[in-house]
């Protein structure tokens, strides 16, 4: 009677190995500053304009310089209660969409890899990748228009009802790095 391991019904990619094999790298790309979404650059503007009347308001408050005590008192209440405002609105913004102020700060560090197993996204500073894709989930990738250094827009396709994918059976990069490489890396594994 042969005795087999308990994970032997399992499919292919999910059975343990006793040998460890290590993983090929196909892909890497850290596209940086390019990663931050197309209209986080509007965000920017809003902000910067917002922080430019911040700036006046607080010019109006501290200038001329206080002479007495009751200007200090002044100049420090209306700055602290323009502080708490800044925070509140902060706040409200990290309370109401979580999730997209974190993607956009996250977004520069993050680092993209196609491996012979896996597509993973993975930051420097933590040790489990953030997302990760099998490959026997991935169908292939397609590729957009690319600037003369090669970066562009790309789209990684996935099985149909996949939970990652976008309503196309997708998963878009704006401005990826090398993102032919990235394509041809999809069709290696």
């Amino acid at each position: 009677m042969e005795i087999l391991p308990p994970d032997a019904n399992l499919p292919v990619p999910y059975i343990r190995r006793l040998d460890p094999v290590a993983e090929r790298t196909f892909y890497v790309a850290r596209p940086g500053i390019r990663a931050i979404p197309s209209g986080a650059g509007t965000v920017v503007v809003f902000v910067g304009l917002q922080s430019f009347t911040l700036i006046g308001f607080l010019w109006a408050i501290w200038w001329p310089a206080p002479s007495s005590t009751s200007d200090y008192a002044f100049s420090i209440g209306a700055s602290s209660v323009l502080g708490l405002l800044v925070i509140a609105v902060f706040v409200l913004l990290m309370r109401r969409f979580p999730g997209f102020l974190l993607a956009v700060l996250r977004s520069p560090f993050i680092s993209v890899s196609v491996t012979d197993r896996r597509v993973l996204w993975t930051l420097p500073w933590m040790r489990a990748p953030l997302m990760e894709i099998g490959r026997e989930r991935v169908l292939g990738g397609i590729i957009g228009m690319l600037d003369r250094k090669g970066n562009g827009p790309a789209a990684l396709i996935l099985v149909p009802g996949d939970p990652c994918a976008d309503i196309d059976g997708n998963i878009h990069f704006d401005r990826l790095p090398d993102a032919a490489a990235f394509v041809a890396s999809l069709d290696r594994g």
